[in-house]
């Protein structure tokens, strides 16, 4: 079996040569294993690559491809390519050369692939896994892309940890049928795209647990400069059009929503400057105008083939109404805090509500509608 280890860099000289090393030491226990080693380096100005060809000489199963930086995602799409096309690899692990994820780890994720399984995800969110070390903001990341983004908006359930860069992939059959060429991830969205593209072409998954930990040397990539914004937008995009392809009804339920949330933004606006509400109570109301909203085109247009009639009309709106009080409390909660916490400046009050509707109310929302109000009947 060939494996072929991924590992992107941007200024990682620290780094590199000991993950070099720990791979290589670790493969020499396996015989029956081909280990090659392929960096995949986007010019670092810190000498990575430099370090990486004079390694060269000492490690004959060490390969180097450069290119400029665009991101995590070009860079593995890349090397995914070149690694099937020109290493041809059996199996593919990218691993981050920061020692985030232990090297040392990878011969779990093979032993799940020689057992007949095709995906094979390290991960931190099952039992036995953990992350250490991580700050408050670290972790409201990793939250809102893997829980809310990935599981709720995308609707990708094959595992439960999909952020990590660290996985086992088996190409025949299954890597090789991903078309990466035309996959436009350039940021940390690709994590979660790919585990998508994999699902669509029947690959079995499993996870195993590993600990997660924070680099020691070098700098973190994660955190504020130009491409962070970037990233964030294209990974709320891609886990939208995931659940598009997955679930034709949810574009038809943006609109509505998006309708009952431009009732609900101007209703509040007018309540609040004209009518002098308390800010929390204006958000209840204009919450309850968009749920009126809400109902009735979801009733006929989303969910038309699950279409609601008759005398259940009544009483099912009245259930629309008592799941939905969801929403408002979420609404309700988040505004009360920013006001009393930050502000209650008009505008930083509907801003707060716009994120609040676009990362907590929609998922929650289209979660209860399809599991209680437009439910269908078991046979």
């Amino acid at each position: 079996m060939k494996i072929v280890h991924i590992i992107p860099t941007f200024n990682e000289k620290e780094n590199i040569g000991q993950i070099i090393e720990v791979i290589t030491l670790v493969g020499k226990k396996y015989p029956q294993w081909q280990n090659e080693i392929l960096v995949v380096d986007d010019y670092s100005p810190d000498g990575t690559a430099q370090l990486v060809i004079k390694l060269q000489k000492k490690y004959r199963h060490l390969h180097l491809l450069q290119k400029k930086k665009e991101g995590l995602g070009r860079a593995l799409i890349y090397g995914y390519d070149y690694a099937i096309k020109k290493l041809k690899a059996d199996v593919v692990i990218p691993n981050d050369a920061d020692f985030q994820w232990d090297p040392k780890d990878f011969p779990k994720l093979i032993r799940k692939i020689e057992e007949g399984y095709d995906v094979v995800v390290a991960s931190r969110h099952i039992k036995g896994g953990s992350v250490i070390g991580w700050n408050w903001f670290r972790k409201l990341n990793h939250d809102i892309s893997n829980y809310l983004l990935a599981w709720w908006v995308a609707g990708v359930k094959e595992v439960k940890d999909h952020a990590g860069n660290f996985k086992a992939l088996r190409v025949k059959g299954y890597l090789d049928k991903v078309p990466l060429s035309q996959m436009e991830n350039a940021g940390f969205s690709f994590q979660l795209h790919i585990l998508y593209e994999l699902s669509k072409v029947g690959a079995k998954f499993i996870e195993v647990p590993v600990v997660f930990r924070e680099r020691k040397l070098g700098q973190s990539k994660i955190g504020f400069n130009r491409y962070y914004l970037r990233d964030i937008i294209e990974y709320i995009r891609s886990s939208i059009l995931i659940r598009l392809e997955r679930s034709p009804s949810f574009f038809k339920y943006l609109v509505v929503g998006g309708t009952g949330f431009t009732i609900q933004l101007v209703l509040e606006y007018l309540l609040i400057l004209i009518g002098h509400f308390e800010e929390s109570n204006a958000v209840s109301l204009g919450a309850e105008a968009a749920i009126i909203s809400n109902f009735f085109l979801n009733n006929y247009w989303t969910f038309s083939g699950k279409k609601i009639r008759g005398l259940r009309l009544l009483r099912k709106f009245l259930q629309f109404n008592f799941v939905s009080i969801g929403s408002i409390i979420i609404q309700k909660a988040v505004i009360m805090i920013g006001t009393i916490f930050i502000s209650r400046d008009i505008y930083f009050v509907l801003i707060l509500n716009v994120i609040t509707i676009i990362f907590l109310v929609i998922p929650y929302s289209y979660f209860i509608y399809n599991r209680f109000i437009w439910k269908t009947k078991k046979k």
